[in-house]
């Protein structure tokens, strides 16, 4: 009797096996990227960075990009990037945003974040419009395309003014640096927002829109009033979701019952919002974002804790694949292009202006945005001391980091048109710009941020030492870590709040969104009693439990050392004692000689 193959292989199609054995590749290439970047956070390797490593292996896998299945089968439409992956992205940093420390420094936050971005707008679109005035780094537009390449220049100058903060809230850890940390988190939320409007506003300029006529005066007031209707009209929405979304969970208690559904229809609401801005033109990144943080300041109270924390951690697991996939596919794409692209006339010109918007007009519109934003700071509030005051070492670590691009500015690339893309021109200079000044930002910048961070540091506790020396009475609370910063006063420190919001949040809005929170309200805020206390507990465990290994590790050392001496006596009294015992026998001789003679 004969048994038949259950699998017939003749039958499997061609087109299967690929289509499988190219998830599979998928597979097993993020899951190595996720090991090595959990080996290098583990063992401090400082070069490589939670960024940097998709992009590596992007480089790499581009490589194999000869092969001409590859070459044409891999290239992802730019709509999965704009509607799939970057929303859960903005969504996360407004989910899991720190609201105490957000408004402890929110002075600070609102200078670099709003009017910081919009003067570094301001500057880098005048330094690259001057640069493109020469047919040496530019196209020279004909006449009927004078519009297209001024839009071209005012979009790429709006992409390139974002910043990614990834990299840095890893250099700089909240328990470490917890200003820097908030400072830069809040900064990254608003310049997130700034930047889609201006991006946006930017786009409207190129699609033959009525109200912009070349050499009108009022055009940049036109273009002021569409970018406050992009974030108005997006903060609108996000509020109205937002409310909607939490009231629903209020009253629909059975919701509740399932972690899942709970987390999944978190996560429909946050695309929602995004959606219905982008189908009606305007930019859904603040709606996604006000979305979130609303979400986040009453839906949660309307959850137990088990929904509220994976519904959390679920949205942190997917905007951190988003990036992944993201980083990745940026690295992919230069190699695929260097290999792929036959027209080696744009090199020559593509280049110079790369490096040139690398060495030259970033760092100095960045800059000059800093110091501008900063002499703003000053005037504002000029008596501003203590902790909470920028001192030049800090200034310098937010101008470093400021300067990494990352999926932020390709997204923003990708919001082009699709026909636009193609007849445009100028598109590839300003896509091939993105993917260079990404990569080489992420991996220079972010690369060495950990150094000039640790020389800012230690300059820092170099002056504190110096001032200590001098008043005998001023003392500090300073972490012994490679960051220090003076937590004590830090903490100590307060601003000045809007009280009203706070009452009309308290009695108005709060017991309309929140189940039954005029009797729950007690509960709620012993909970955050007790949440916060017991993050404090676990750090002072955390604290005490390093310093009894580093007692035991220097037990340990002083015992080894110990012994070592003991080995090393005894080895030099046996060194010196064979003389003593070589002596008698001499002694004996000479004595024999002595009688003989």
């Amino acid at each position: 009797m004969q048994f038949a193959s259950p699998i017939r292989f003749q039958e499997i199609e061609e087109e299967a096996l690929i289509t499988g054995a190219i998830v599979m590749v998928f597979a097993v290439v993020f899951g190595a990227i996720a090991i090595l970047q959990t080996f290098c956070e583990h063992h401090h390797v400082e070069f490589m960075r939670e960024a940097s490593v998709p992009i590596i292996f992007g480089l790499i896998f581009g490589l194999i990009t000869f092969i001409e299945y590859f070459s044409t089968g891999l290239y992802f439409d730019s709509k999965i990037f704009s509607f799939a992956l970057l929303p859960i992205i903005v969504f996360k940093e407004g989910y899991c945003l720190n609201k105490q420390h957000f408004m402890k420094n929110y002075f600070y936050v609102v200078i670099y974040g709003l009017f910081g971005t919009i003067v570094q707008f301001i500057i880098s679109f005048s330094l690259t419009y001057s640069l493109t005035n020469s047919s040496i780094f530019w196209v020279p537009p004909n006449t009927d395309q004078e519009d297209e390449s001024f839009a071209f220049q005012m979009f790429f100058s709006a992409c390139v003014t974002s910043k990614d903060s990834a990299v840095t809230l890893t250099v700089l850890e909240f328990e470490h640096a917890p200003k820097l940390h908030s400072i830069i988190f809040g900064e990254q939320i608003i310049n997130d927002v700034i930047v889609f409007a201006l991006s946006s506003t930017s786009q409207r300029y190129n699609n033959d829109n009525d109200n912009f006529v070349r050499g009108n005066w009022y055009n940049f007031l036109i273009f002021i009033g569409l970018t406050l209707a992009q974030l108005l009209f997006g903060l609108i929405v996000g509020v109205l979701i937002g409310i909607i979304s939490t009231w629903i969970t209020k009253k629909a208690r059975s919701i509740s019952e399932h972690s899942s559904i709970l987390t999944m229809f978190t996560i429909y609401c946050a695309y929602f919002s995004f959606s219905f801005c982008e189908a009606f033109g305007f930019c859904g990144v603040m709606a996604v974002l006000i979305c979130g943080i609303m979400m986040a300041h009453y839906q949660t109270y309307n959850l137990p804790k088990l929904s509220a924390n994976s519904s959390k951690i679920t949205v942190k697991a997917l905007a951190y694949a988003s990036e992944t996939f993201i980083y990745f596919y940026i690295g992919f794409a230069v190699t695929g292009n260097e290999i792929n692209n036959t027209e080696v006339k744009n090199y020559s010109e593509v280049y110079p202006f790369v490096l040139l918007q690398f060495f030259v007009i970033q760092p100095v519109s960045k800059l000059l945005a800093m110091l501008l934003s900063q002499g703003l700071a000053y005037l504002i509030k000029p008596d501003s001391k203590g902790a909470l005051r920028i001192n030049k070492y800090e200034f310098l670590i937010l101008l470093y980091s400021g300067l990494i691009k990352g999926v932020i500015a390709y997204a923003l690339i990708c919001e082009v048109h699709t026909e636009d893309a193609i007849s445009s021109i100028y598109y590839p200079y300003i896509n091939y710009a993105a993917l260079y000044l990404i990569i080489g930002t992420t991996l220079f910048f972010g690369g060495s941020l950990k150094y000039v961070t640790e020389w800012s540091y230690k300059q820092m506790e170099i002056e504190h030492l110096q001032e200590s020396s001098e008043n005998s009475e001023y003392k500090s609370n300073l972490k012994q870590t490679f960051i220090r910063e003076d937590k004590k006063a830090y903490e100590n420190a307060t601003q000045n709040k809007s009280k009203w919001f706070k009452n009309f949040d308290e009695n108005y809005i709060k017991p309309f969104l929140i189940y039954n929170y005029v009797n729950r309200k007690q509960d709620i805020l012993s909970a955050k009693k007790i949440k916060k206390n017991k993050h404090t507990i676990e750090k002072q465990n955390e604290e005490e439990m390093r310093m009894y290994e580093d007692s035991v590790r220097q037990k340990r050392e002083k015992l080894e050392m110990k012994n070592q001496n003991k080995t090393s006596n005894l080895t030099n009294f046996d060194v010196d004692s064979e003389p003593e015992e070589d002596h008698p026998k001499q002694h004996g001789h000479n004595e024999k000689a002595n009688k003989h003679h």
